[in-house]
């Protein structure tokens, strides 16, 4: 069978009677409808935002050591004044998610007071400070706060397991407090 097409012939009217055409051919296959097209993109674009891609709040717990305390009020507004407070420090904020009750410091130096490199060798006076507050009850959030430095610096591993918290001694510790016991008086009465 022979056909002859001229340039107004769609292509979806030529006949394709042959299977060998068919699996020759990607252009016979026909587009989606509009509707399903949409829906499509719909589904990838909701998926995009089911995955989470603003979370910053750490899957993992804090150190065991970790300093916590209740101070009343909301989570989210503790968490600002944790930041707020962390810049009254000095300190240079690396992550302040209110709505998820976190903040995180970059590496900072208690020694030199400045911020630094986590792979410095003076693992001893590099520290992160971080901070999770969660809501206890109706007016209440527990906040715990953690100081960690390197114990080993290898790049290989994941940041978490090359951490472990500061000794109770630590200057960090007393920042951590201070931080805690300014919540505190912020939030009485």
């Amino acid at each position: 069978m022979t056909v002859v097409t001229t340039a107004t012939t769609p292509l979806s009217l030529i006949p394709t009677s042959s299977a060998r055409v068919r699996r020759r051919c990607a252009w016979h296959v026909p587009p989606l409808p509009p509707v399903r097209q949409a829906t499509t993109a719909l589904t990838v674009a909701a998926l995009a935002v089911a995955c989470g891609a603003g979370a910053v709040r750490p899957r993992f717990e804090p150190f065991p050591q970790a300093l916590s305390d209740t101070v009343h009020a909301f989570a989210d507004s503790v968490t600002i004044q944790i930041g707020e407070l962390l810049v009254a420090e000095g300190l240079d904020v690396r992550h302040l998610r209110p709505a998820e009750g976190f903040a995180e410091t970059k590496w900072f130096d208690v020694t030199t007071k400045r911020t630094t490199s986590s792979m410095t060798l003076d693992t001893d006076s590099v520290v992160r400070f971080r901070f999770w507050a969660d809501a206890a009850s109706v007016d209440a959030c527990l906040v715990v706060a953690e100081a960690v430095k390197r114990r080993i610096l290898d790049p290989s591993l994941p940041e978490r397991e090359t951490e472990e918290p500061v000794p109770p001694q630590h200057p960090a510790t007393e920042i951590l407090r201070r931080i805690l016991t300014s919540l505190k008086e912020r939030n009485t009465g």
